[in-house]
């Protein structure tokens, strides 16, 4: 089962973050968010659902 408005709500906030970093002049971090959100919209609904979190000691978010 997939979840598309968690992942379209993942994307909205890559996409606040790129232009709050823009607006900052950080331009290293906005290139690296804008090319998170392309592998958002390249993702298979698929392999958004087996994506590993990158939270490996269980920490909350």
């Amino acid at each position: 089962m997939t979840y598309p408005d968690k992942r379209e709500g993942l994307a909205r906030k890559v996409d606040t973050a790129a232009q709050e970093a823009e607006r900052l002049g950080l331009t290293t971090a906005t290139l690296i968010l804008r090319m998170a959100r392309l592998e958002i919209d390249r993702a298979e609904p698929d392999e958004v659902e087996i994506m590993p979190r990158n939270n490996p000691r269980g920490k909350p978010n």
